[in-house]
């Protein structure tokens, strides 16, 4: 009898544990985002002289993800930053800045309306080239080089 009870004891102990361990979290409004329109996608590969500078950015709206990956083949400094359409000229507002990497991957959420990427400058004394592949609910890419115009790639 007291070996039932403490069996019973036991099984009831281990249900209630596990009626706890499976409440669901919170609710967490700002975990999703609907978009009007479906994603693009988007892949770029560029050269680097050495000591050469460029721009990759996209116009993205606020709310808006892009999930992306770029490699290099070699170690090259690279900064994300974004650009509000409403901001005053020049500025820009910086998330990451790194030296010395050949790689980066991640998922960004555009705090604003503006244009959202990357500047990546080759350092070294021979040419670098930089793959990226992006996918998000962007309208548009621009590609910036000194001396150049500014190269537009619109996504319907």
């Amino acid at each position: 009898m007291k070996a039932a009870l403490i069996l019973t004891f036991v099984v009831f102990a281990v249900v209630a544990a596990a009626a706890q361990a499976v409440q669901p979290p919170p609710a967490t409004p700002s975990a999703f985002v609907a978009q009007a329109g479906p994603f693009k996608v988007d892949s770029m590969e560029f050269t680097l002289a050495p000591k050469e500078g460029m721009e990759y950015k996209y116009r993205l709206e606020r709310g808006a993800g892009l999930l992306f990956s770029w490699t290099a083949t070699a170690p090259i400094h690279y900064e994300l930053h974004s650009e509000p359409e409403a901001g005053p000229k020049g500025y820009a507002e910086t998330f990451d800045k790194q030296d010395s990497r050949d790689a980066g991957h991640g998922n960004y959420v555009a705090p604003f309306p503006g244009i959202h990427g990357w500047y990546w400058e080759n350092r070294t004394e021979s040419d670098v080239i930089v793959r990226i592949v992006s996918a998000g609910h962007f309208t548009e890419s621009l590609e910036f080089r000194r001396k150049q115009d500014v190269k537009r790639k619109g996504f319907n």
